[in-house]
């Protein structure tokens, strides 16, 4: 981890002779065209705020952070602990979306016998390792007996692979958990590139990322990293089958590397995938064990199904059992023979109490149709069963469970089948909303939003300032465009940036406070040069006018700006990291930001212009001060700016009919729905498989019928 301790304290009297300079001209040029009436009073103002705007930019810009002090043990401590239960809510609330509990399918998982993947079976250690997907306890404590407790979990497409994952980190995060042991993480594949970063830099990253309450002050610097390296992280890394085959090979490559003989893993893959990043690793994994499903036979299918359905359900019901049981009925029999595929026909037709004559056929004879139905299906079933204030399938259960807004099925399906086309067209399964922006729209594409934005804010500006405020065209319109300038900024520093958050904690962060407030008095010297220079150039203006307005200006905006800088924190230790906290987090930041500045030089400015002009002109210029700081000077100092660019993509988008305005809200509800699923601080779509039929753009059959 590398850090920049360098301290360009250069650059700050360098600021404060380009202020100074900018100030002069500013005299030279208002004295020139100066008179007694009163919109002259406004044009010095502007064009002040205008230079305290680009001193402070080079101030915030030229700042670096202090150089971060190593976490102590007692603090790796505490942040383990932390850590266990921001996973273990996390997950149980993804568990509870996915339909885990409380029916899960009774898989049984054993040892495979395929000795090209199984590496030593006596390296492996003592226990059987064998356990039902419906009694996770006992295949857990197997795990835990491993010599190095690493466990390769394989199967086919729709195995429970992810399920069983999840399953085994809500085990071992749970009451009995051993507080020696390490902090189980579910994680994925797709976002590692072994080329670039060995296994414990990619480990640190995303603990930074997908939980964010490790980078708070309690904890000191560096904590992510003391985790990992001191073997306090078992990775749960989950989607190797789904990474080209190169990159297979490579994790494989770069796992064995990255590990010394004490550390241990969970890994997640298709069985034919693994078995490729094998070989074309040339090396196994060594001393994992590898476990495979037993395949559901048509009669655990039926067995299964009976448990969901009441005692007599009905002769339509009965019939597809018999096919299903004597396979007559073959696509049923190949779906079942996976649970996602149990699973599906569960939600659609079980849970809803949909009449299932269709499964009796030509959907029952070919698999491939029947997944696609039962997809498609899914989406209206849910939007039909989890409606706003309703609990899911008529069972009591948590808000969590269901969406906050009505929406339509068809509209839905072409949502999410464009972002599914998106996700594929650049290769991920993660959908982060702060890179949506750097999916959808290319280099060009970015810099046109950018710049009509800027053209949009410098013309509404300076034509409200202009007819509105009755200010000199001559200043109004620069003055705009400089705070459009700002939001252009902004906005393409923010298509590659990343979240913010919000934290005003004072334990643990004296030291910095301290520094931030040596900086508020240049800021405050600077601010008020400028101001009493702008006032004194007033006619009507005396002087102790002016230096009160200097005094005040610097009282008001000095604070604010260092504020801004120093509120821009990690996560707070409340939650873990999710998308849509996420996204409120950096909506609440980018807003604070812009209303600091903005609210603090409007009442200063509109104050001040008022004593001099009248209070009808005080206030016409405090409130487009007020705006001009808003937009260019605290969007500018906002450090995590991903929200604004966020917002001009969900706009942009929402102008062509690709996704709805407010796409956030969307999204947490297809989360809610049990349509995305939650990795840390991005969503995925439930299943691969899932992703992949939406991006394919299939039709959509019609829903099943109600009634059994």
């Amino acid at each position: 981890m590398r850090v920049n301790r360098r301290r360009s304290w250069i650059v700050l009297p360098a600021a404060a002779l380009s202020v100074a300079a900018l100030g002069a001209a500013v005299v030279v040029v208002v004295r020139a065209v100066s008179s007694k009436e009163a919109p002259n009073v406004a044009d010095a103002v502007a064009v002040a705020l205008a230079a305290v705007t680009s001193g402070v930019a080079v101030l915030g810009w030229a700042r670096n952070r202090a150089a971060p002090r190593a976490a102590r043990p007692d603090q790796v401590s505490a942040a383990k602990d932390t850590l266990v239960a921001l996973v273990r809510n996390a997950w149980r609330a993804e568990s509870m979306i996915r339909g885990l509990e409380p029916d899960p399918i009774p898989v049984v998982w054993r040892l495979t016998d395929d000795t090209g993947l199984l590496h030593h079976r006596h390296l492996i250690g003592e226990g059987s390792l064998e356990g039902v997907g419906n009694a996770v306890a006992e295949l857990a404590g197997d795990f835990l007996k491993l010599r190095r407790r690493r466990l390769v979990i394989t199967g086919g497409p729709g195995a429970g692979k992810t399920t069983l994952a999840i399953q085994l980190l809500l085990e071992l995060t749970g009451k009995g958990r051993d507080p020696a042991d390490p902090v189980p993480v579910l994680l994925s594949l797709s976002s590692w590139d072994p080329a670039a970063e060995d296994l414990h830099s990619w480990l640190t990253r995303s603990l930074e990322r997908d939980y964010e309450a490790l980078g708070s002050a309690e904890f000191g610097s560096g904590v992510a990293l003391e985790l990992v390296r001191g073997g306090h992280i078992l990775p749960v890394m989950d989607g190797l089958d789904e990474l080209p085959r190169p990159h297979r090979a490579a994790i494989v490559r770069a796992l064995n590397a990255s590990l010394d003989a004490a550390e241990s893993y969970i890994l997640t893959s298709r069985t034919e995938e693994l078995a490729e990043a094998v070989e074309d690793a040339k090396q196994p994994l060594p001393s994992a064990a590898v476990i495979a499903p037993a395949p559901l036979t048509p009669a655990d299918a039926e067995g299964y199904l009976r448990t969901c359905l009441p005692p007599a359900p009905g002769p339509v019901w009965e019939n597809v059992l018999d096919g299903l049981r004597t396979g007559e009925l073959k696509g049923l029999s190949q779906l079942t023979a996976a649970p996602l595929g149990l699973w599906l026909l569960r939600a659609v037709y079980i849970d809803p109490q949909a009449d299932p004559a269709p499964l009796t056929g030509r959907l029952g004879q070919d698999p491939d149709e029947l997944r696609g139905h039962l997809w498609d299906g899914l989406i209206s079933v849910l939007l039909t069963t989890r409606s706003p204030g309703a609990s899911p399938a008529g069972r009591a259960g948590p808000p969590e469970l269901t969406p906050r807004q009505v929406w339509d099925a068809g509209q839905t399906r072409r949502h999410l089948s464009y972002l599914a086309r998106v996700l594929g067209k650049n290769g991920t399964r993660d959908l982060a909303w702060w890179r949506l922006g750097g999916l959808v729209l290319d280099a060009d594409e970015r810099r046109r939003a950018a710049t009509t934005t800027c053209l949009v804010v410098g013309v509404v500006f300076g034509m409200v300032a202009a007819f509105a405020g009755r200010l000199h065209p001559l200043v109004t319109l620069p003055v705009g465009f400089s705070a459009g300038l700002g939001v252009m900024t902004t906005t393409l520093r923010g298509f590659t940036g990343t979240p913010g958050h919000v934290s005003v904690e004072f334990r643990g962060r004296v030291r910095d406070l301290a520094r931030q407030i040596t900086i508020v008095l240049l800021l405050r010297i600077l601010i008020g040069m400028v101001s009493v220079s702008g006032a004194a150039l007033v006619a009507d203006a005396q002087p102790g006018l002016a230096i009160e307005a200097g005094i005040w200006a610097g009282l008001a905006l000095g604070p604010g700006l260092v504020l801004i800088q120093w509120m821009q924190q990690p996560t707070p230790l409340t939650a873990a990291t999710t998308p849509y906290h996420a996204w409120r987090a950096s909506r609440t930041l980018a807003v604070l930001c812009a209303a600091v500045p903005g609210v603090g030089g409007g009442v200063v400015t509109g104050l001040v212009s008022g004593l001099a002009n009248g209070p009808w002109f005080g206030i016409r210029l405090g409130v487009l001060s007020g705006a001009f700081l808003a937009l260019g000077l605290g969007l500018t100092m906002l450090r995590h700016s991903a929200w604004p660019a966020y917002l001009i993509t969900t706009r942009h988008l929402a102008e062509q009919g690709k996704c709805p305005r407010d796409l956030m809200d969307f999204l947490d509800d297809a989360h809610r729905l049990g349509l995305l699923r939650v990795v840390g601080p991005v969503y995925q779509f439930r299943h691969a498989d899932l992703q992949d039929h939406l991006a394919a753009g299939t039709r959509v059959p019609a829903r099943p019928r109600g009634g059994a």
